[in-house]
């Protein structure tokens, strides 16, 4: 994200809550363009000595930054189980992306975390158990988003939308029926998975690339719930550009 509001980078595929966070934070006021996944699903598993919520007490949970995203998911799952991390009830360990969190798992250095597809089976295969996930108590969460820098896509607008329209092109494709089997094909090879694992990652790309206001509302509402102060203040608008996407419609 410090990479995108430098100009390192032109375009993230990143969670809604990471715009929430950045923009502003360091000057520059990063937007969500497009919504490039939904249906997704943010499963807690734990290591398999664990067998009840209460076992969580006073351990360390393995999250990608205590501040941000899955991380605020994975509180608000807990906090509906009765632990509740301002009251000292467990830890949070910032230990990057879902890969990395398996793996602290795995050394036996947390108890537990948010593994989502296809880590999960993953998880599931070295033993850990699956708890709950987000649906329980966030049902809109959404799927991430393509964000951008406003300072780089206002200078950049042609680039921008050709792009979306280039990607919006591969969403349609990727949807028809009759390319349903090659899709899948693809995703496995590309991605180690077996047909099943690589099936739901198609179930998770967006029909037409839309955003979905409420699910993203949904994501500010936590933010603000954990009463984090937004440097762009609380107004969704902020945080969200249409204008490229449908100018690439």
């Amino acid at each position: 994200m410090r990479g995108l509001g430098t100009g390192r980078w032109d375009i993230a595929s990143t969670a809604f809550d990471n715009v929430l966070a950045w923009s502003g934070r360091e000057g520059a006021e990063i937007v969500a363009v497009a919504q490039v996944g939904q249906g997704v699903l943010l499963p807690v598993y734990v290591r398999p000595e664990i067998r009840d919520w209460s076992d969580l007490r006073g351990k360390r949970l393995a999250v990608d930054a205590v501040d941000t995203a899955f991380a605020l998911v994975l509180r608000r799952i807990l906090l509906a189980h009765g632990l509740d991390l301002k009251k000292g009830d467990f830890e949070l360990v910032p230990a990057g992306a879902t890969g990395p969190r398996l793996d602290s798992m795995n050394r036996g250095e947390t108890f537990a975390a948010i593994l989502n597809p296809p880590w999960d089976t993953k998880a599931e295969a070295s033993g850990h158990k699956r708890f709950a996930d987000h649906r329980e108590v966030l049902p809109k969460y959404p799927g991430g988003v393509f964000a951008v820098s406003q300072t780089w896509a206002r200078s950049h607008r042609d680039d921008l939308v050709k792009f979306l329209r280039a990607w919006l092109a591969g969403v349609r494709w990727a949807n028809d029926p009759a390319n349903r089997d090659q899709v899948i094909k693809l995703i496995a090879e590309e991605e180690k998975l077996s047909p099943q694992a690589a099936a739901g990652r198609l179930a998770q790309l967006p029909k037409d690339g839309a955003m979905d206001l409420a699910g993203l509302q949904s994501v500010l509402d936590l933010r603000t719930q954990f009463g984090f102060q937004l440097p762009m203040g609380s107004d969704l608008k902020r945080y969200c550009d249409l204008d490229y996407y449908l100018s690439a419609q």
